[in-house]
């Protein structure tokens, strides 16, 4: 009796199958039916449920259907493979498998990666029915003989292994099962393995086959594609639709989109296939641009119970901020620290920005400062607190026994329950873990290893999913959009384990890259055929991969001869050009701000006095970093930045400022040694005792630049110039806002006042006082369109031998608004401490009179009258220092961002 049903190729397989299924629906509850991969088993079923009610049958794969109840999983396979490989202590008996002993200079995590690899050559084997010992019988007469002779001496090492773990090993359980009984009906699958053929003796077994009858000696008796009648047999292309040549995956997403709009395709009537992984991500996101949401079934989402256990694998290999951030940024982990993520992720993030903080130890260092502010010294607890409860409970799980510390962890953060692969996989391992004594670090990375990623979630209102080259057939729509049709995704190639090539598996029975050129040569033209009476189909393929390499067509694609051949060659192998080349950058999106008031404090706003720098250079930057809160980050550095280095140099100038004694030394060598004790004195309170390389280097370079300050500041003592203040600050009000500043140095002489300002990271040579401050008005002069007929910006002074005043632009106005605040000073300078002796020095502005000081505070008031009506804009086309400019990704900022009366009045968009 024939056990095939030739079900025909002129409609989808899916709709052909569920008819012959419902036509028997009260045979349905007996009935097991074998589906190529899940997805394809949800689409079979939700097709039944369609057709009404009824008992639906049981619905497995090959490989569920294949493996009898009662295995003790691949985890512990792989246990036993480690135990096993580890025991050897003489490699050289396994030469011919090992050119060197594979733990000869490798990481303790040697032998588990080992193990997995044996595993998966065992998995491949049990397609016929074979252990490593039968197959290295079966190839004893062959150039392998020698290392598979060794392979089988391992394989009885794991077997020792499994028998004193009283544990039935996969190969023997598969081996000593039992025939498969009952109504089994394969559907739409059609390379199951001979070992699954030779249990199904005793079914009653029916293959659904998506062709006609008259194709029949084209299957095998178990609906198969036989090799030899497939492999040299010609493809036709599509009548209606085509083959389309793309340049790479994003461009297959683009086509494909435009061909289901200009056929205009409903959702109902697409089916949507690929063959790459890449090309699948692409077509998510352009279809979803184009307003369908679009679901990937073998996505795996990044969260779930492996996501989770990856960062905590990595928080137990290194317990620092960084690690801790990264548990804290999913929900399950707020249970172990008593909730408030986010204030926790925030406390470690400003901590490791501003003090580079990287473990408890720092962050106790940082709370014990003398002088910090009280948010920082919360924040500081905080962030003790959260990394002192992780802490707990690393330690609780390195000391107890693997699954006492996943059962105590579990309890925590999966509470629900919802992790029951992972709960079942840790249970499976009980048996291994109770007779190999190994810490629960070495379970826990077994177990990463074997939990699949959770599923991604379905989005809601999903009109089409993105079907898979098996799944294809159970593709239903009229236009089949298929993507990926390049070699080496079709055919995929039969498997890469260096145990296995091609040959070996031809002789030991397995399945090889033609049978698998056979089956999806039968799959291509069975998924034409569907739609050839009454239908579209469009094949697309890339000429290159995301990586750059070249990709060829799909040998299915060229299974033709004579001048059909040469024609598809020509087309295949066009040149394509990127469709992008050429055309001109468009923006089809502009963010939309936050519309909010500028640093406003108990109800008053305020400025500081270094800030007026930022909104004449550009008012729209201004508002993002002054208005929105906006500035980059570097959580990750091991030195010191600009800032770090500024702000550490400012504190040792403070702390001597402030010393009665320590202002006074008027010796060069005094001050150098009171100077480079403050240095270290800095570093041991930042860093304590592990002071990164980088940082001590930073280290010497300020104590060589404050060594040039100590031969300045002698100088300056004989001078008579005595230190009244440093760090002074001041508050003023203009225009009704509150101005504040904090003076660096307020020196003192026979009643004569001057200010001056300490710069680092500059240099003498272009860094002056008034040159900062200041830009000559010249017909070269490139004056920023918010201040282009602003007169409060300008000041006209007579400069050095200058017969007649120039016109000069303010570009900032920080030193200047000192001696507003400070009333009448002798002069305004800076100090820059230099990285050479010849850049680091004093600059004073000059004479700084009347004039000047009101001309100061008339711009001054004319910036802070337009912050506090909201004109932040537009954005400067250049400006010197530019803090955002990845937001402008290539582009002006004004044409990225919404104009000012576009702003939303609640979060950003």
């Amino acid at each position: 009796m024939d056990r095939r049903v030739f079900l025909g190729w002129s409609e989808p397989l899916l709709g052909r199958a569920v008819e012959w299924l419902w036509e028997r629906r009260v045979e349905l509850p007996e009935m097991t039916v074998v589906v190529p991969t899940a997805q394809s088993g949800r689409r079979l079923r939700e097709a039944l449920a369609e057709k009404g009610a009824c008992l639906a049958p049981k619905v497995v794969t090959p490989g569920q259907l294949l493996m009898p109840e009662g295995s003790a999983g691949r985890a512990v396979e792989v246990a036993a493979w480690v135990e096993a490989l580890e025991r050897v202590t003489d490699w050289s008996a396994y030469q011919a498998v090992f050119r060197d002993a594979p733990n000869e200079g490798e990481a303790p995590g040697w032998s588990l990666a080992l193990a997995r690899a044996m595993v998966d050559l065992e998995r491949s084997l049990r397609e016929n029915t074979l252990s490593i010992s039968t197959a290295a019988k079966w190839l004893s007469e062959t150039i392998e003989a020698e290392r598979w002779a060794g392979l089988a001496e391992l394989a009885k090492l794991r077997d020792q292994v499994l028998w004193e773990w009283r544990v039935v090993g996969e190969n023997r359980l598969l081996a000593e099962a039992p025939g498969i009984e009952g109504r089994i009906v394969f559907a739409g699958v059609w390379d199951f393995p001979d070992s699954l053929v030779r249990r199904l003796e005793n079914a009653e077994v029916t293959c659904l086959v998506a062709a006609p009858e008259d194709e029949a000696e084209q299957f095998d008796d178990w609906g198969r594609p036989l090799q030899k009648a497939w492999e040299q047999r010609e493809l036709p292309w599509p009548d209606v639709g085509g083959v389309e040549l793309t340049a790479h995956a994003r461009h297959q997403a683009q086509r494909a989109v435009a061909l289901v709009a200009n056929e205009s395709t409903g959702s109902n009537e697409l089916a949507l296939g690929c063959a790459d992984e890449e090309t699948t991500g692409e077509l998510v996101r352009a279809f979803h641009s184009a307003g369908w949401k679009v679901h990937n079934p073998g996505a795996v989402s990044g969260a779930g119970a492996r996501a989770w256990l990856k960062t905590w694998r990595r928080f137990l290999q290194r317990p620092q901020a960084a690690e801790a951030i990264d548990l804290l940024a999913s929900s399950s982990t707020s249970a172990l620290v008593g909730g408030k993520r986010a204030q926790r992720v925030n406390a470690l993030s400003k901590l490791r920005d501003g003090w580079l903080v990287r473990d408890g130890d720092d962050v106790t260092r940082v709370a014990a400062m003398d002088g910090l502010r009280e948010k920082d010294v919360e924040l500081a607890e905080l962030a003790a607190q959260t990394l002192s409860s992780l802490m707990n409970w690393r330690n609780g799980f390195m000391r107890q026994p693997f699954p006492e510390a996943m059962a105590a962890l579990l309890e925590r953060v999966d509470g629900e329950g919802e992790w029951t692969d992972l709960r079942d996989l840790v249970d499976r391992l009980g048996v291994a873990v109770s007779r190999s004594k190994r810490p629960s670090t070495f379970w826990l990375d077994l177990v990463l290893g074997e939990l699949r990623g959770a599923t991604a979630e379905v989005p809601e209102g999903r009109v089409a999913d993105v079907q898979g080259w098996l799944e294809l057939l159970h593709a239903d729509g009229r236009h089949l959009v298929l993507c990926g049709l390049n070699e080496g995704r079709v055919p995929a190639p039969a498997g890469a384990n260096p145990w296995l090539p091609e040959g070996a598996r031809k002789q030991l029975g397995l399945g090889t890259e033609a049978l698998r050129g056979a089956r999806d040569a039968f799959v291509l033209r069975a998924a034409i055929e569907a739609r050839r009476l009454d239908g579209r189909v469009d094949l697309l393929l890339a000429k290159s991969g995301g990586d750059g390499d070249a990709l060829l067509p799909s040998r299915l694609l060229l299974a033709a001869k004579g001048e059909e051949l040469a024609k598809r060659v020509k087309q295949l192998f066009a040149g394509v050009e990127p469709p992008d080349a050429g055309v001109a950058f468009e923006i089809d999106w502009k963010w939309k701000p936050e519309r909010r008031e500028v640093r406003v404090k108990d109800g008053k706003q305020s400025l500081s006095v270094s800030a007026f720098k930022d909104y004449l250079s550009c008012p729209f930057r201004f508002y993002l970093k002054h208005g929105l809160g906006m500035r980059g980050s570097e959580p990750e550095r091991v030195e010191w930045n600009a800032r770090d280095f500024g702000n550490v140099a400012h504190e040792i100038l403070e702390t001597w400022g402030n010393d009665p004694e320590a202002r006074e030394f008027n010796k060069v060598e005094a001050l150098r040694e009171y100077f480079e004790l403050q240095v270290e004195t800095q570093l041991a309170r930042r860093f304590g005792e592990r002071v990164p390389l980088a940082a001590r280097l930073q280290g010497e370079s300020l104590k060589q630049r404050l060594g040039w300050f100590s031969e300045w500041q002698a100088v300056q003592h004989v001078e008579g110039w005595r230190v009244k203040a440093v760090e002074k600050p001041f508050e003023i009000e203009i225009a009704g806002v509150e101005v504040r500043g904090t003076v660096d140095r307020i020196d003192e002489r026979d009643g004569a006042i001057r200010v001056l300002d300490y710069k680092t990271f500059a240099k003498l040579s272009t860094h002056k006082v008034f040159s900062s401050h200041l830009t000559k008005i010249t017909a070269a002069t490139r004056i920023p369109s918010h201040l282009e007929e602003v007169a409060d910006t300008r000041v006209s002074l007579v400069i050095g031998k200058a017969k007649k005043a120039s016109d000069y632009l303010w570009r900032d106005l920080q030193v200047p608004l000192y001696a507003v605040a400070l009333g009448e000073v002798s002069d305004l300078g800076y100090y820059v401490l230099g990285s050479s002796e010849g850049e680091s020095g004093e600059n004073w502005w000059g004479p700084f009179d009347e004039e000047q000081r009101e001309s100061a505070r008339a711009c001054a008031a004319w910036v802070l009258e337009q912050m506090k009506a909201g004109e932040f804009w537009p954005p400067a086309e250049k400006t010197k220092h530019d803090d955002f400019e990845a937001l402008a990704v290539g582009r002006q900022l004004v044409d990225l961002v919404k104009t000012p009366n576009e702003w939303s009045d609640g979060n950003p968009e």
